[in-house]
């Protein structure tokens, strides 16, 4: 008998798991609110725990060609002096990708594994078993999923008490058509005060910006960018700024989702809706795909459908909790820290590149689903 799946959202978490249960045959909708699969347009990092789950789906056979294979990750002062460098290789290896690329091809993963997408089927929430869209259909399924981001109809409609809180951290995004600042493939982040600036390849033709600053910041929260008050901070940067002060951008607050359930009999909570918090870490798509991987893992041979959603979430939950925890940390420390003790920063800084454990404890979630006994390859995934 053919399982069932309704899908709330057509962002990473809705398409990756509508590609992955429709290989498993699975019969398989995504709602999505929006007219067309859209990201917004702006650079994506995709980690090695990411990196598995495209390779097993096939999407970066598909997308390759797209990126850029960065490696080293460096941390540089408004002086241009590096103070830490990573390189990015094994469990730490990175790509970028315009946004739009990776939704684009999972999307086409999921449409030739025969899922079925729904553009402008905004969801309600769940009743009994069933999607309700706000169009007032009724879709009773074996699984219903909430993948509809940060302010989740699905996570609100189960009563379970989650919450999302803005931070007071701002973050402008530029996806600009220029390797000019970005010839080599490595990625920089400049820090100067409580100012961070990273600067990325993505994509033969693409180099993705992201500008972070306090909220209270008032000369960094202006669009367009103010090319004078940036370049106090970062005087080494102004060519890049006289760039960005004519692209496109968008902004918005740091948040974090406090989720004290992901599964509630057959409805499971994943991406920004279970696990939301701030991009300081680059893994809220990695999360997303690789908790839907170990998700369509589990049901694959499945008799007991609410049973292994409680199993899923015992099994990875940690991962993503301890990630989510270490993001919040990061950005706390990039827009607290005292100016005063600016000459204190560089030791942090150094003693977190410095030190294999400590880089692995922040970085949990690099190493993928092998830390919940779920082994992955590019044919198949076993548990």
């Amino acid at each position: 008998m053919t399982r069932n799946a309704e899908i709330a959202g057509g962002g990473i978490g809705g398409l990756s798991l509508a590609a992955l249960l429709a290989r498993q045959g699975w019969r398989v909708r995504v709602h999505e609110q929006s007219p067309e699969i859209r990201e917004v347009g702006a650079g994506i990092y995709i980690k090695n725990n990411s990196l598995e789950v495209l390779e097993h789906l096939g999407v970066m056979d598909r997308i390759r060609a797209f990126g850029t294979r960065l490696d080293y990750a460096q941390i540089r002062f408004a002086d241009g002096r590096v103070k830490q460098q990573r390189r990015l290789e094994g469990d730490s290896r990175v790509h970028t990708f315009p946004r739009q690329v990776l939704i684009e091809g999972l999307r086409d993963a999921a449409l030739s594994a025969g899922a079925q997408i729904e553009t402008g089927s905004r969801v309600r929430g769940v009743e009994n078993g069933a999607l309700i869209t706000q169009a007032g259909e009724r879709c009773p399924a074996d699984l219903i999923v909430g993948a509809d981001g940060v302010h989740s109809a699905v996570r609100g409609s189960l009563n379970i008490g989650g919450s999302f809180t803005e931070l007071p951290t701002l973050i402008d995004r530029f996806l600009v058509v220029s390797r000019e600042f970005t010839p080599d493939p490595k990625t920089v982040e400049h820090w100067s005060g409580n100012r961070r600036i990273g600067v990325t390849p993505a994509g033969p033709e693409h180099t993705y910006v992201y500008m972070v600053a306090p909220a209270k910041d008032a000369g960094a929260a202006r669009l367009p960018l103010d090319v004078d008050n940036w370049s106090q901070s970062f005087p080494l940067l102004r060519p890049l700024f006289d760039m960005l002060h004519r692209a496109p951008a968008t902004q918005y607050p740091y948040g974090v989702v406090r989720c004290p359930k992901w599964a509630v009999g057959s409805v499971a909570i994943i991406g920004d809706a279970a696990h939301g918090l701030p991009p300081t870490l680059g893994q809220g798509g990695g999360l997303t795909l690789m908790n839907s991987l170990a998700l369509a893992t589990l049901l694959r041979d499945a008799k007991d459908i609410p049973a292994t959603l409680l199993e899923w979430e015992r099994r990875v939950r940690f991962i993503s909790d301890r990630t989510q925890s270490w993001s919040c940390r990061y950005d706390a420390f990039t827009r607290q820290w005292p100016t005063a003790l600016d000459f204190a920063r560089p030791l942090v800084v150094w003693s977190f590149g410095k030190f294999r454990f400590l880089n692995n404890r922040m970085r949990i979630a690099d190493h993928g689903l092998k830390l919940a006994g779920i082994q992955i390859d590019k044919k198949g995934a076993s548990c």
